[in-house]
């Protein structure tokens, strides 16, 4: 998650304990908040415009309503920092996309297939000479058909990558994209014409525009969310909860506690596309509570005493 999107999160929260709070801890909470924005001007800005969406939505509740309207005030204010935090414009007009938790297999015009995780967005342009996706947000595998005469690229912000083979990932992150090969080899060139590389069966890649930023080898088979599922191996909870805020509408957040290099780790497989069996299952083997404020707006923590 990057430190602004982190904001906007904990901006959020605090909205929702400020508008909640009773009277006896409203000045406490009040406190702690202004403690907290005064550590970076962001902060401050951020927590505003939440706020003023949050007024937008319950300007006009009555006060015999008020808990149930707060209630649809934070799931509108968190699908609106969401939608400007996660969702660019360019989503909603794409050629092809896939909701919050939603994996969509995809046939393209050439018999090339493409397998779309939560939350992406593509564009095809393909022409008698290319075929080329353009990856708008998120994540997708390639399985190319081969067709010499035209190459099949994927291209993002950053880089442009072309199938000198078969199956390749490339994902969309904050500041970087990754491309990983799972079979065969891919040529990648970063936007800004630095020297490109090429990268093989069982290696990935992370470049910006202007070249590569990290290396890493990786196992050859098919990514896990592809098949609709979420592995782990002695994972930390930042890592599983990070994983599956991806899946799902909303904010999706992690207590600090867990957060600390002595908290329990989790191995095992999780459903990609039901992120509320996800966490029930999570919760169960981990003995952790899963604590819903809203549909919109879900807690991962230690049981309550």
């Amino acid at each position: 998650m990057s430190e602004l999107n982190r904001i906007r999160q904990q901006a959020a929260e605090w909205v929702v304990a400020l508008q909640t709070a009773g009277a006896d801890e409203h000045a406490r909470l009040q406190a702690e908040c202004d403690t907290w924005q005064a550590k970076d001007p962001r902060r401050r800005q951020v927590l505003e415009q939440i706020q003023r969406m949050w007024r937008a939505t319950d300007a006009t509740a009555e006060r015999r309503r008020r808990r149930r309207r707060q209630a649809t005030g934070l799931g509108a204010v968190l699908l609106l920092v969401l939608a400007g935090a996660q969702w660019p414009w360019a989503y909603w007009g794409a050629d092809y996309r896939t909701a919050a938790g939603e994996i969509r297999t995809l046939t393209l015009p050439d018999g090339s297939q493409v397998v779309l995780n939560s939350g992406s967005a593509i564009d095809l342009n393909y022409s008698d000479t290319r075929r080329t996706v353009k990856l708008i947000r998120g994540e997708l595998l390639a399985t190319v058909a081969k067709a010499p005469d035209r190459p099949f690229q994927v291209a993002t912000r950053d880089l442009t990558a072309t199938a000198l083979g078969t199956e390749y990932s490339v994902r969309l992150d904050d500041g970087f994209t990754r491309v990983a090969v799972q079979e065969s080899t891919v040529a990648v060139t970063p936007r800004d014409g630095a020297d490109g590389l090429k990268l093989t069966a069982g290696q990935q890649a992370d470049l910006n525009r202007q070249g590569v930023i990290a290396r890493a080898d990786i196992p050859r088979q098919r990514p896990d969310w592809a098949d609709g599922r979420l592995a782990f191996s002695k994972a930390p909870l930042t890592e599983v909860v990070e994983r599956l805020a991806r899946h799902r509408s909303g904010l999706l957040t992690l207590d600090d506690a867990l957060a600390a290099p002595d908290a329990p780790r989790f191995t095992g497989v999780l459903p990609a596309n039901n992120s509320d069996a996800a966490l029930a299952l999570l919760a169960d083997t981990l003995n952790l509570e899963v604590r819903y404020l809203t549909p919109w707006y879900v807690t991962v923590r230690r049981p309550s005493p």
